[in-house]
């Protein structure tokens, strides 16, 4: 395993030339990508710009370790409307032959959105959204078999593939090597553990957000330093080599890009700490 850093950890709009120029003085070995309307790097940008820098990173000793985007978030597999539907498969194409080109191995996807942190009602029903990422997929991964990039699917905070369980089910039914599954370590601890869903997960697990999660604040305000959270990071380190992944761990969030690699690689060197166990009382569950 190696420490990569998500361009978003950069600020807003500078090339992609200077986020892998940062990556690389920081320290880091990978840099995940990302695409989006607003970015420097947007939907219909040349394959051939892709491929350029993924030279460019194997100058500078990195690896372009994925493709993340905002655009799932917009429309999905899961969207009620047809067209929207359409878009995402229509989309997801065009992140594949870019992911391909960059030779990145893997693409990030959020495939449903039931429902956005408070919301309180759904956008789509469960049951569909489940049906639907299925078909979906059941489709496209043909598509990801062929230009031999993975679909990585994230749990963010959309209500969907709440428990490990359900994710490592949804991923063994389209049984394709070539679709997986995007652990996010500090997203997870808002309904479970890191630790356990590697457990499930096991060589199901095609990339790793390592960020991180204090659990006695509220709110999206949990997340937190490297290190100074919930997340057990040797019990998660240890898991995933049990597991065999060998990849990258890709902070995304804010922070100083060395604090955030010297960081990372404590982790991966077994000198993160355990997080220590939280008080009792005061404040009830959510």
């Amino acid at each position: 395993m190696y420490a990569a850093i998500n361009a978003w950890s950069f600020p807003d709009m500078i090339s992609a030339d200077e986020q892998l120029t940062r990556a690389a003085a920081a320290g880091f070995a990978g840099l995940e990508l990302v695409i989006s309307d607003a970015g420097p790097l947007r939907p219909d940008t040349p394959p051939a710009e892709f491929a350029r820098l993924a030279d460019r990173a194997a100058e500078l000793n990195l690896r372009l370790v994925g493709l993340a985007t905002d655009l799932f978030w917009q429309f999905n597999y899961a969207s009620p409307a047809e067209a929207d539907r359409q878009r995402a498969h229509e989309v997801t194409l065009r992140l594949l032959d870019r992911a391909a080109a960059a030779r990145a191995g893997a693409l990030l996807v959020v495939p449903a959105v039931v429902g956005k942190l408070g919301e309180p009602r759904p956008r789509v029903s469960y049951a569909d959204a489940l049906h639907r990422t299925v078909e979906a997929l059941s489709d496209l991964r043909h598509e990801a078999e062929a230009r031999a990039v993975t679909l990585a699917l994230e749990n963010v905070w959309n209500r969907f593939l709440l428990s490990p369980l359900e994710a490592a089910d949804l991923i063994d039914r389209i049984n394709s090597p070539y679709v997986g599954f995007y652990l996010d370590t500090g997203n997870v601890l808002a309904h479970g553990y890191p630790e356990d869903w590697i457990a499930t997960l096991g060589g199901r697990i095609a990339r790793v957000h390592a960020k991180d999660y204090d659990v006695n604040k509220p709110g999206p305000a949990d997340f937190c330093v490297l290190g100074e959270g919930s997340v057990n990071w040797p019990a998660v380190v240890n898991g995933l080599r049990a597991a065999g992944y060998d990849g990258p761990l890709t902070y995304k969030g804010p922070g100083e890009p060395d604090d955030i690699c010297r960081r990372l690689n404590n982790i991966l060197k077994g000198e993160g700490e355990a997080p220590a166990e939280p008080k009792m009382g005061g404040r009830s569950s959510r």
